[in-house]
């Protein structure tokens, strides 16, 4: 099952995720599980019981080391209790879909699925790091990965990120989540600074933070700008540039 981020970047896992399944025909039942991917390769089984370790590879998902806590998702407080922990923690937040929630084997089978296909993008991700310098070599002081990245990523993957940067920065403003929206930012300007100035981020920024319609509609015309704009679409930039200054004009 692929992990459907609701926040963080698929393409970036932190290793950490806390996931969500709400209870078919009730989204007021929510269900959650804790997925950690550890940074060692660990065999859990070495560290239980003989008598319980042939009962692990039932309860932990194939493929490389990760580990949901618990195996059975259990009910939590709400769904805006999880979303809170999980900006408060840096965690990842997975929307896991709505389930049977008294199918207790379909939601093992589930968790294991979502774990799985989580460790196997973390894996993928940090084996792309950059490989640390040979012994007796000088490591270069403050090296900020996220900048490594951009400067790989062609300019239409960066307004992608954009683009799903904006959308978390609009969820946490109607959230009122303040610590989401400018951890979400920080993010937004790092990406600006790999895109010249005629994608107009800085605005994009502006109006993100704009609550209401207006700010909406503004957001949604600037990345069509920045898509049209990375995609060489010139002829497309007069009339999109049109509609923004009379949306302008409007306010």
């Amino acid at each position: 099952m692929q992990p459907n981020f609701e926040r963080g970047d698929p393409e970036r896992p932190r290793g950490h995720a806390l996931v969500y399944f709400r209870a078919i025909g009730d989204p007021e039942i929510v269900l959650g599980s804790y997925i950690v991917v550890p940074p060692i390769t660990m065999d859990l089984a070495k560290y239980v019981p003989a008598m319980f370790a042939a009962q692990m590879p039932s309860l932990m998902p194939s493929g490389p080391s990760v580990f949901p806590l618990p195996p059975f998702p259990e009910r939590v407080e709400s769904l805006a209790r999880v979303r809170q922990l999980a900006a408060a923690r840096g965690d990842d937040l997975l929307d896991g879909g709505t389930v049977d929630a008294t199918d207790m084997q379909r939601l093992l089978m589930l968790v294991a699925d979502v774990a799985g296909e989580y460790a196997r993008l973390y894996t993928s991700y940090a084996e792309r790091l950059p490989v640390e310098e040979e012994p007796g070599q000088e490591a270069l002081p403050g090296v900020d990965v996220d900048a490594l990245l951009m400067t790989v990523m062609s300019d239409a993957e960066k307004v992608g990120r954009l683009a799903k940067l904006t959308g978390t920065v609009r969820y946490g403003i109607e959230g009122g989540d303040e610590v989401l929206v400018a951890e979400t930012v920080r993010e937004m300007e790092g990406v600006g600074r790999h895109l010249g100035e005629q994608y107009r981020v800085a605005e994009l920024l502006l109006a993100a933070r704009d609550p209401g319609e207006h700010g909406g509609r503004l957001t949604e015309l600037l990345l069509q700008r920045c898509y049209k704009l990375a995609a060489e679409e010139y002829a497309a930039l007069e009339p999109l540039d049109a509609e923004i200054a009379r949306l302008r004009e409007g306010t």
